[in-house]
């Protein structure tokens, strides 16, 4: 099966149109750009984990563009957070802390990790926009929030709020 994924990934890649429709109706860009921002992602969110781990990162990023209350694209979701007057990012204001906390975002794109992220990043669109449950979508089953297992944020106890299930070193969790 995941020899079958990585032909039609490498084919994909070769044809992949600007925009592809889903059956929700959501319309999302599968261009570079937009790959290479979930790829970052789960690189820096889950670039030390298993593929499961970083495919749970990965669904939860798709499952943000999917709700209402986060931005309608994958980069929008992964940089969303709060800006300073000028433009620029608040310090540790982010969804993702990796892309506002004063660290560099440069990937080292000769690892292993970057390849899976890649991997992980391109399987996970191509079986969103089949709308496929393939081996990684929807394996949170609709979560949209997740922290790693040795911290114990405050909005993990907010009304509405529910744990679904740990992945890796994360825990994750979704609105009822």
């Amino acid at each position: 099966m995941k020899i079958l994924v990585a032909l039609v990934l490498i084919i994909i890649g070769l044809m992949t149109p600007a925009e592809s429709v889903i059956s929700s109706n959501i319309s999302v860009k599968l261009d570079a750009v937009q790959v290479h921002c979930l790829a970052q992602n789960i690189y820096f969110e889950a670039g030390n984990q298993s593929l499961d781990g970083m495919a749970a990162v990965a669904d939860v990023t798709i499952n943000r563009v999917e709700s209402s209350r986060y931005p309608d694209s994958i980069c929008g979701v992964v940089k969303q957070g709060l800006k300073h007057s000028n433009g620029t990012m608040k310090r540790n204001m982010c969804q993702f802390s990796w892309y506002c906390d004063g660290k560099s975002d440069k990937v080292l794109t000769y690892t292993k990790a970057w390849e899976n992220s890649q991997y992980v990043a391109k399987a996970m669109l191509l079986e969103y926009n089949l709308a496929d449950k393939g081996s990684y979508f929807g394996i949170t089953s609709g979560s949209t929030h997740y922290h790693a297992t040795y911290v114990a944020p405050d909005w993990i106890h907010d009304r509405g709020m529910i744990r679904i299930e740990q992945i890796g070193s994360h825990i994750f969790y979704k609105f009822r």
